[in-house]
């Protein structure tokens, strides 16, 4: 029970990749805000916790709205009485009217992923810092964190996804000017970049579904909210004490390869099984 002196606010904590964050926490003893904009799904999601001996609280709040940020601060404050925690996982992905080519993307489809994914991230990550600042100077606690989810497409690009991309390398800039200013009050900040996920209304491997990750992921197949969660435990814990405006890679191979599997032959691997088995000579 690592986190069990924390409170923690997952926004998106829902669904998908939130839930899976939020969910890890609890199991490692923190108190968990949902904050989503799905009020029911956020209760649902809090009381899956708390049936499961976890504590959990769950706040209705949109994230490009300071005034209902600020509500969700002032919320969390109330029923816990501090926050050591932020995990920015709210985010507008795929979306009818932001799912386009470049030269088809409307201004009100581009100023909604800024309001919400990066606005969103400022506001939830200043608010959340000015209170884990005065509890450090007010000796409540010797730090915090603020965990932000980024995506592969922070650092390449997907097809018709211009917004999207442009908001996760943003977030992923603003991880390291907030890593900085930061510092001098031990409040650590730091990214995760998820890669294929399978979550509730997304199969991983896209379009071509789950099948189709052997083809471009190393390790196979696609990851789970559960993987996320695991490395938001950790970013969390002091096991990550010195470890600040960094991204931690959960993609299961994906950002260092140069090419993807399917481009190696199936011959070539059934050469190298051939090699180091028991009957190609290769001892361990």
């Amino acid at each position: 029970m690592k986190l069990s002196d924390q409170v923690a606010i997952v926004t998106g904590g829902a669904h998908g990749i939130g839930l899976g964050v939020a969910t890890r926490l609890a199991a490692d003893g923190a108190a968990v805000v949902i904050a989503d904009i799905d009020a029911a799904g956020a209760e649902a999601a809090a009381s899956q916790i708390t049936s499961s001996g976890g504590r959990a609280l769950a706040l209705s709040c949109d994230v490009s709205d300071a005034t209902q940020v600020d509500a969700l601060m002032a919320r969390t404050l109330e029923a816990f009485g501090r926050l050591d925690v932020v995990v920015n996982n709210a985010a507008l992905v795929h979306h009818p009217e932001s799912n386009c080519h470049f030269l088809e993307l409307s201004e009100d489809a581009w100023q909604r992923a800024l309001d919400v994914n990066l606005t969103g991230t400022f506001l939830c990550s200043q608010r959340a810092a000015r209170i884990m600042v005065r509890q450090v100077v007010e000796g409540v606690s010797t730090g915090g964190n603020i965990i932000n989810i980024s995506s592969g497409g922070g650092s390449r690009a997907h097809r018709q996804l211009f917004n999207y991309d442009t908001t996760k390398g943003g977030i992923e800039a603003a991880t390291r000017a907030m890593a900085l200013d930061l510092a001098p009050w031990n409040i650590r900040v730091n990214t995760i970049v998820p890669g294929n996920v399978t979550v509730e209304n997304m199969i991983g491997g896209g379009a071509l579904g789950a099948d189709a990750a052997k083809d471009t992921i190393p390790l196979g197949h696609p990851g789970s909210p559960a993987d996320i969660g695991a490395a938001a435990a950790y970013l969390a814990s002091d096991d990550a004490r010195y470890v600040t405006g960094q991204r931690l890679f959960v993609d299961g191979g994906m950002d260092i390869q140069l090419r993807s599997p399917g481009v190696d032959t199936q011959a070539d691997t059934d050469r190298l099984n051939e090699l180091v088995s028991p009957r190609g000579g290769v001892d361990g």
